[in-house]
This record gives structure tokens, C-alpha cells and sequence, in this order.
């Protein structure tokens, strides 16, 4: 990071940098579809197929599409395959701007800017078909009124056991802005207060852009509008928000300093997308560290942090969890379930800062 700090005078000072990152998506997913189309269709085998099972002809074939023909039905609460996706941009440039403003010793106050960071990711795919809509397409294209429908609907007709390639995604990292205050309650201690704002609504959707036509997505794009032959897109509909947080350092000795902090962090997942690919709703965050100073230009910095998030999630609430419906295709393998979830994540830090 290349960074640069002007000195007003000797209360005010401003700071500019260019940071280079690198940004990483993978997601590796069971899906299910849980979809009430879905339940028409294992309906469908169970008391419409079942007498011609065995005994079909060529009349039950054309007048039921040959759907009967298929050895195992579709069936919402059954694996319809598997995603594996991991995309990666190494050079992702951002830039950030700062004020700081020390009027005296023992209180200051700062503001800074992190810019937003547009990439363009890119990766390969993996996805294992299950057995159902395989049958389900070979079914199809065994009548030849079912290879009509198919032709009209734009099925495929053959679903391999795999299929791979290269994804490719637009990602957009959100701007953030952050301001606060130093104040010291006594000599050895010191309290940082500061508000906090991202951009989280940056994150809309995400869309994969797949670089060939996906059995599966071909079927599935009759059932929603965020899914065509070559993409997918994940409408999460996030929402920017404002945090708080507050933390206490003591010094020990000249040398040693110990730190400790909270912060309720609010949710910037809608009520109506809440899910379990992303279990973090409102949670609280407590820190824990200490810094060392070896010398006047050597310091090194620990922390380590506990972030707890506990969410429920009540039955047809959630589009990408729970919710009952048609349209409800994508991420929904809870349908008309209620969900409960607990996550505990561990932070660990170092940094270590040095002058020559």
C-alpha cells in the first residue's frame, strides 16, 4: 500500500493511500428446490404415472409426455446436484482519504473514506447432476409429444453427469466511511468511540455468468426470473448501515498497552433474505488485544475477537431459505420450515509495524 500524510499544523493533519487487494468468491453448495411446481411433478408420478408404470404404451406416452417413462421422479426435498464455484481477481485497487484532528493531548477526532473497489471475477465451475432431472429430460425425449414440450419450453435434451467450465462475476467491494473520537479518561486510560457506514447495498445480487448453456439452468429458468440458460443471480438485497463501537486502552507500562472492545453490529440482511448461506444477521462482536513497543520505530499489535449471531428465521418469511411458492427456486431448500441458526466465529490479528 502506497500512502502519504501532510501536516497542516500542529493540530490537524490529512492522509491519503492506494491499497491493492486481492478478492476471492467460492461457494460450494448442495440444491434442492423445494418448489411447489416440483411437488406438482412428484405428484404427478405418484398417482397419475403409477398404473402405466411398467405398462406403458404408446397412447399413455403421448397423452402424459412420456413423463412416466422416467425411473426416478423429481422430488422437492431430494438433491437435484451439487455447485462447486471458486473465482479470484489477484489486483483489486482501492483507495482511502483521512483527517485527523488533536487539539490536545488527551482527545482527537478522525474521519476516513475507503473507496469501493469494481472487479471483474473469474473461475471455474463444477456441477454434479443428480439422477431426477436426468430422468426427468430423458423421459421427455422418449414421447414425441414430450419432445414437443421440451422444444417449447427449452429443455435440454440430455443432462450429463457433469458439467465444468469457467464462471465469471462482476464484484463490487463496498465503500465505507468511519469516524470517531479519542478521549482519555485518566492518564493511563483511554477511551475510542466511532460511528461507522457501508455500502452494503452495493451487494444486490450476484450473478454468475457461466461460459456455456447449464442442463440444469435451462430447466430451472421456467420457474424464475433470475435464472437464464448461461447465469444465475442470487438476489440478496442488502442493505447499507450504520454501526457503532466502543473500546478502552490501558497502558500497562511504557512499553505494553491492553485493549478491549464492543460492537453490536446490525444486520444489513433484509428481513425477507435471510438464509443460511449467509447465517450472520444482528450480532455482537467483543475484542480482546494488546500492542508492544520494542523501540521508538518497532510496535506489534494481537487481538483476537468472538462474534456471536443467533437468528430465526419463521416459516415462509425468507426467499432464500424458507418461502413456499412457484417462484421460489433459488436457495429456498427450507420451504415452509421454521430455521434457527447460531454462529460463533474466532478472530485472530497481528500486525507489526516497523521504520527505516
Amino acid at each position: 500500500m502506497q500512502q502519504s500524510r501532510y501536516q497542516v499544523n500542529d493540530h490537524l493533519s490529512i492522509g491519503a493511500s492506494i491499497g491493492m487487494s486481492y478478492q476471492a468468491i467460492a461457494m460450494k453448495t448442495d440444491l434442492r428446490f423445494p418448489n411447489e411446481m416440483i411437488g406438482v411433478l412428484r405428484m404427478v408420478d405418484e398417482v397419475v404415472c403409477a398404473p402405466f408404470k411398467g405398462n406403458g404404451d404408446i397412447i399413455t406416452d403421448l397423452l402424459l409426455f412420456g413423463m412416466c417413462n422416467s425411473k426416478e421422479a423429481m422430488n422437492p426435498f431430494n438433491k437435484m446436484g451439487a455447485l462447486d464455484v471458486a473465482m479470484e481477481q489477484s489486483l483489486s485497487p482501492s483507495y482511502n482519504l483521512g483527517i485527523l484532528w488533536e487539539p490536545t493531548d488527551d482527545f482527537s477526532f478522525g474521519m476516513v473514506y475507503q473507496s469501493e473497489a469494481k472487479m471483474r471475477l473469474r473461475g471455474k465451475y463444477l456441477i454434479n447432476n443428480a439422477v431426477a432431472p436426468q430422468q426427468l429430460v430423458a423421459g421427455l425425449n422418449s414421447s414425441a409429444t414430450g419432445q414437443v414440450l421440451a422444444a417449447i419450453l427449452g429443455l435440454p435434451g440430455f443432462v450429463p453427469d457433469i458439467e465444468s467450465g469457467l464462471v465469471a462475476m462482476d464484484f463490487k467491494y463496498p465503500q465505507h466511511f468511519k469516524a470517531g473520537i479519542k478521549y482519555k479518561i485518566f492518564p493511563d486510560l483511554q477511551m475510542n468511540f466511532d460511528v461507522g457506514w457501508t455500502d452494503f447495498s452495493a451487494w444486490d445480487k450476484f450473478k454468475f455468468e457461466f461460459d456455456r448453456q447449464i442442463s440444469l439452468l435451462k430447466v430451472a429458468k421456467l420457474l424464475s426470473a433470475d435464472v437464464s440458460d448461461r447465469s444465475l443471480a442470487l438476489p440478496l438485497r442488502f442493505q447499507s448501515a450504520w454501526r457503532w463501537g466502543i473500546g478502552f486502552e490501558y497502558s500497562a507500562t511504557d512499553r505494553l498497552k491492553l485493549r478491549m472492545g464492543y460492537e453490536p453490529r446490525t444486520s444489513s440482511i433484509p428481513d425477507d433474505k435471510r438464509n443460511t448461506m449467509v447465517p450472520i444477521n444482528n450480532a455482537q462482536l467483543f475484542g480482546l488485544g494488546l500492542g508492544y513497543r520494542f523501540d521508538q520505530d518497532t510496535d506489534l499489535d494481537l487481538s483476537i475477537g468472538f462474534l456471536r449471531s443467533r437468528d430465526d428465521i419463521p416459516a415462509n418469511t425468507s426467499s432464500l431459505a424458507n418461502k413456499t411458492g412457484v417462484d421460489n427456486i433459488l436457495l429456498n431448500p427450507y420451504a415452509g420450515l421454521d430455521i434457527k441458526t447460531n454462529t460463533k466465529v474466532t478472530l485472530l490479528g497481528i500486525n507489526y509495524r516497523t521504520r527505516w
